[in-house]
């Protein structure tokens, strides 16, 4: 049974390493060869494989992931670390990288691994970052009170008005 399932994990790996190295590779190979039908067998097969030994190779698959987004943004200059337009590919390619080894593996995806980096990138890279629009502040105390207090003010006016229609007004048969 063991070697059945290290042997079935085997298999999967090197798929999954073929799979995600290129994903261009991927669509073309899918296209012109038909390896698709191969591919979604071996998916299949993750359920045979236990979630707990699924999910070690996930947080493997993370780290990794982690790394090489690491690498990419070292890469970078600093400067650039707080720009959407420089980071963006970068970071795209973390969430989707997360996103489709948690999916191959059959893990449901958001998962504590993948937020844990996620959170991990941006206490790390982007915790200096900030925002681009001006904070927003409480108005001055006059108008504050002004329009706290103009609806207080209306409410017995308008209990008094309803009171003294519904007493005055002819009952309708």
């Amino acid at each position: 049974m063991e070697s059945t399932i290290l042997c079935m994990l085997t298999s999967a790996l090197c798929l999954f390493t073929w799979a995600f190295g290129s994903m261009a590779a991927v669509e073309n190979a899918t296209q012109s060869t038909g390896h698709e039908s191969h591919f979604n067998r071996t998916r299949a097969n993750m359920t045979d494989i236990p979630y707990e030994i699924r999910y070690q190779y996930y947080k493997e698959e993370v780290e990794y992931c982690w790394n090489t987004f690491n690498n990419s943004m070292f890469t970078l200059k600093y400067e650039y670390w707080c720009n959407w337009e420089h980071i963006v590919s970068i970071y795209n390619e973390l969430q989707v990288y997360l996103e489709r080894s948690a999916d191959f593996l059959l893990i449901g995806f958001p998962n504590e691994a993948a937020h844990d980096t996620i959170l991990k990138a941006h206490m790390h890279y982007f915790k200096n970052c900030s925002p681009l629009f001006e904070e927003l502040q409480d108005p001055p105390e006059n108008i504050l009170f002004g329009l706290i207090f103009a609806p207080i003010c209306i409410i017995p006016f308008l209990i008094t008005l309803v009171v003294y229609k519904s007493n005055t007004s002819k009952p309708q048969t």
